[in-house]
């Protein structure tokens, strides 16, 4: 998590409130369209639905590689890597109960929303559906195993690289300073919805980065293949880490993953181990 510019202590119960409430929010949009598709079992097996699942793979790993790396210095190909992911994951989930038109038409609708009104609130709705696709494609894609394995990979990772100075909070920081917001912006005051994507404006607010809504959600989707409570389970577990990392100094540069991804590992591992995911 990056903070702009520090912040009054009086925000800091509104930005902890708002960053729970995202994950809530994440959390029970990704349980509902799961509980929905799974009424018509046939749809994860559509050869409509499978290449854009490839693709939304393909370019997690390509701009992770690229960020490992640091091979990558155009802003709008940055940009583009964002809002195509983005785009593919509402595309995605409509398509799990939508039509292929319909679906289609819901996720340019979306993208194009958010492209012409850049302002913090239409960026988070933006975030928020598309990270939900693409957190349900992953947990369809890949076995609950695999999405542990890659919680913690991402989670040392961000141990490592994510505090100030890592190379994380460099790109991160690099990003937006070129008007790319890599993530979901928290806000500590309602007037902030409004604010435009402008870095000198952004001083009162904080951001997550999109990984750390992503990941934590695919376990939660994955739960959700055997029920709404288990999800349930997941989902409240990654509440309490939402809740571990808004403690203490929430202006202070951190890595959000770790506390996110061990709040929806331990109940996810409990789960497996009574054989219920």
């Amino acid at each position: 998590m990056q903070h702009f510019i520090r912040q009054p202590d009086n925000q800091k119960r509104a930005m902890r409130l708002f960053l729970v409430g995202c994950f809530v929010v994440t959390g029970a949009m990704v349980t509902g369209i799961m509980t929905s598709a799974l009424r018509h079992p046939r749809s994860f097996l559509s050869a409509e639905i499978e290449p854009w699942q490839q693709a939304i793979v393909i370019l997690i790993a390509l701009a992770t590689a690229l960020m490992v790396f640091k091979r990558l210095r155009s802003w709008a190909v940055w940009e583009a890597f964002f809002t195509a992911t983005l785009f593919l994951g509402i595309w995605y989930a409509a398509l799990l109960v939508l039509p292929l038109p319909y679906a289609l038409s819901f996720a340019a609708a979306i993208t194009l929303f958010d492209l012409l009104v850049p302002r913090v609130w239409s960026h988070d709705i933006f975030y928020i559906i598309g990270a939900s696709g693409v957190a349900i494609s992953l947990s369809l894609w890949l076995p609950g195993d695999v999405l542990l394995v890659w919680l913690v990979g991402f989670s040392l990772y961000d141990i490592l690289a994510g505090p100030p100075g890592g190379p994380i909070l460099d790109l991160a920081s690099r990003l937006v300073g070129h008007g790319v917001i890599p993530g979901l912006v928290v806000i500590g005051r309602p007037q902030d919805a409004l604010l435009p994507l402008k870095l000198e404006k952004l001083g009162h607010t904080a951001l997550l980065g999109a990984g750390d809504l992503v990941l934590p959600m695919a376990l939660v989707a994955r739960a959700a293949l055997a029920g709404i409570y288990p999800a349930l389970a997941v989902l409240a577990g990654v509440v309490v880490g939402a809740l571990v990392l808004s403690r203490g100094d929430m202006l202070h540069p951190r890595a959000a993953l770790p506390a996110l991804a061990a709040g929806a590992s331990v109940p996810f591992i409990i789960l497996r181990f009574l054989s219920v995911v």
